[in-house]
């Protein structure tokens, strides 16, 4: 039955449309429309389309984006009666005070805002009653039919369908997930705490909310109130003069990135579904996560493989490159390099004015064309820099997140190449810059006119000299 409705709404809304009311209204909406009806799995899938400005047309992107928090809220006698479930008391035996008019109502909660008795100001974020029951029957139906598809169309095993429906489906049971993400979100806390502060000169703090873990139950999480406008509401944002978006933005970007480059943790936590309504704009340019629903995971290998690859590609060194993308997916550099180095030629020449999910998935499907099995790691990251890239193009649809985020990143290239000077053979090294320093002249021209090929040039022979 489940089955014959996601076709029939499908079919009400995109085949058949032009028969119904929905004949004048854009891609974005009928699809909108279609996932409000069709509930949570769906809702989520829409909340990715949402920030693919690469797929769809910005109009379509900014319709799909009411399904970041703009879904019907639940009662107040329903959200009471949740409540009193978890607690075992009245909401007003829990809490001095409760908002009630919801902060936000997404697919998976609603979030109010409350009082504790000693004061301080919550956020209560409260799961949806059935949730769980209607993601697990969706989730069967798409993996029959990713089975179904993958027997006949070979590109698909390629990309190995069913498993990126497994990570789907891990994803959303993660976000279902309530106690598992108050772990997280203090782990989260933890791990950015150095971004508390103002990390940089030029940048805001980014702050990370922390779950009080003793009124968090199976269905509530109880953390941080934090006062601040959700990136998704961008008119009230920009008409605000005591926020700075732009510096919000770069703030939320570079914290996470300068995590990716920092060698003392043993694995890296990230955000893997930062979409607008995730994110606080505050005043001053700060920034905020307010949501660890979705938290992905890299181990310390897959970390350095993923900065290693950002540094090379930023660099433009076509050799480096190759060589981590036959390390990463487990092939044999000899045998591999020469076959994917065209690909790999046109890619580093578009990586210039693309975004950063653009620098892994990209990535990703060159290796799909050249039936070479990639690390599925790499979708997840990359579909987290994919909505960081929608993210950047809301606000500013002229640029890339290389423009936003380009001064942390020639940051840690410079710190990388320091740390290969460190584990350099100095006579080697004295060498080989003082045969770059023979060109004389030359070369104060080529600092002035290609100053990211010379970096990249010092670098090899860093690495070489190593």
């Amino acid at each position: 039955m489940r089955f014959l409705k996601i076709c029939r709404v499908f079919a009400k809304y995109n085949v058949f449309y032009k028969l119904t009311s929905h004949r004048n209204d854009i891609l974005g909406k009928r699809l909108r429309l279609a996932f409000e009806e069709l509930g949570l799995t769906f809702i989520k899938i829409g909340q990715i389309l949402s920030m693919r400005y690469d797929l769809l047309p910005r109009k379509d992107c900014e319709e799909l984006q009411q399904l970041l928090d703009n879904v019907n809220p639940l009662s107040l006698p329903v959200i009471y009666q949740i409540i009193e479930k978890e607690y075992g008391r009245p909401h007003s035996l829990v809490f001095k005070k409760f908002y009630e008019l919801p902060l936000g109502s997404a697919s998976v909660s609603q979030v109010h805002k409350a009082e504790l008795f000693d004061g301080r100001l919550v956020a209560v974020k409260i799961k949806r009653p059935n949730v769980d029951y209607a993601f697990n029957k969706d989730i069967k139906i798409m993996m029959s039919v990713a089975k179904t598809v993958g027997a006949f169309v070979p590109v698909l095993r390629r990309v190995q369908v069913t498993k990126l429906v497994k990570y789907f489906e891990s994803w959303i049971q993660q976000d279902l997930n309530f106690p598992l993400e108050a772990i997280n979100m203090q782990k989260i806390a933890d791990q950015y705490s150095f971004g508390q502060n103002k990390f940089r000169s030029d940048l805001g703090k980014g702050l990370f909310i922390r779950p009080h873990l003793e009124l968090c139950t199976t269905n509530i999480i109880v953390m941080d109130f934090i006062d601040g406008i959700p990136m998704s509401r961008k008119e009230e944002i920009l008409a605000n003069p005591a926020y700075n978006i732009e510096k919000s933005i770069k703030t939320y970007v570079s914290a996470a990135m300068r995590n990716w480059f920092r060698d003392d943790i043993s694995h890296y936590l990230f955000q893997a579904d930062p979409h607008l309504s995730n994110i606080l704009a505050l005043p001053g340019g700060d920034a905020a996560n307010i949501d660890c629903g979705l938290i992905s995971e890299l181990s310390k290998k897959e970390g350095e493989q993923c900065r290693n690859l950002i540094i090379a590609v930023y660099l433009q060194d076509l050799k480096k490159v190759l060589r981590i993308a036959t390390a990463m997916c487990g092939v044999n550099y000899e045998k591999y390099a020469p076959i994917i180095q065209p690909d790999i030629e046109v890619y580093l020449s578009k990586t210039k004015s693309e975004g950063f999910g653009f620098w892994f998935l990209d990535f990703a499907r060159i290796m799909v064309k050249n039936k070479i099995k990639f690390p599925l790691y790499l979708t997840t990251f990359g579909r987290t820099n994919v909505i960081l890239d929608g993210l950047i193009n809301t606000y500013f649809p002229e640029k890339t997140t290389l423009d936003i985020v380009g001064e942390e990143l020639k940051r840690q290239a410079v710190w990388e190449t320091w740390q290969n000077i460190k584990q350099a053979d100095w006579l080697q090294l004295a060498y080989a810059v003082s045969e770059k320093i023979k060109q004389g002249p030359a070369i104060i021209t080529e600092i002035i006119n290609d100053p990211l090929g010379v970096i990249s040039d010092i670098a090899r022979v860093i690495k070489t000299a190593a």
